[in-house]
């Protein structure tokens, strides 16, 4: 049976190593890239990023891959995690974000009948894999479906970047990274 790999996607740069692991895990999968990212600001850039990571896979996987965009609601993210605000960068705010992203992404792929779930989130190594590990657990265990994710290749998404000239971010995406 033909595996249906859906990824939750946080930007261009990111996906390019870990689409690109995926590619060689599963043979000829059915890729879909989940772009979810309400805690981007301000809009400008979520815009920016998302036009990236559109112009990235035209070029590279044209109809190899299928992408789905994840509603922009910032208000209903920003209302969650606010009261975290304090928390710090890595902190609990951050923990409260990964929570948010992989819930909608777990939502999508039990809609789109994905037989399995990753997060390019773990290519950074700002990000905290442990969390990212043990919420994808969690709600693979509530949602029966596979959660699989590594720590994807950061060296080669620079290079990557590099060679495809895309625009890579110096924070996270939200107003609180970005101070």
């Amino acid at each position: 049976m033909k595996q249906k790999v859906l990824i939750h996607i946080c930007c261009a740069p990111c996906s390019t190593s870990a689409v690109e692991r995926i590619l060689t895990l599963y043979q000829n999968p059915d890729l879909i890239l989940f772009y979810y990212n309400p805690n981007i600001s301000p809009l400008l850039e979520e815009k920016k990023r998302y036009g990236e990571l559109v112009g990235f896979l035209k070029t590279s996987y044209g109809d190899r891959v299928y992408l789905e965009r994840g509603e922009y609601d910032h208000d209903y993210w920003y209302s969650l995690v606010e009261p975290l605000k304090f928390s710090g960068e890595g902190g609990l705010r951050c923990r409260m974000c990964y929570y948010i992203r992989l819930l909608k992404t777990f939502n999508t792929a039990q809609k789109l009948n994905a037989s399995s779930v990753t997060t390019t989130l773990a290519t950074s190594p700002y990000k905290n894999f442990d969390w990212l590990s043990e919420i994808g657990i969690l709600l693979s265990k509530r949602y029966g479906i596979e959660w699989f994710v590594e720590k994807w290749d950061y060296k080669r998404s620079i290079e990557l970047s590099k060679k495809h000239g895309l625009y890579r971010q110096n924070y996270c995406g939200c107003e609180f990274s970005a101070k």
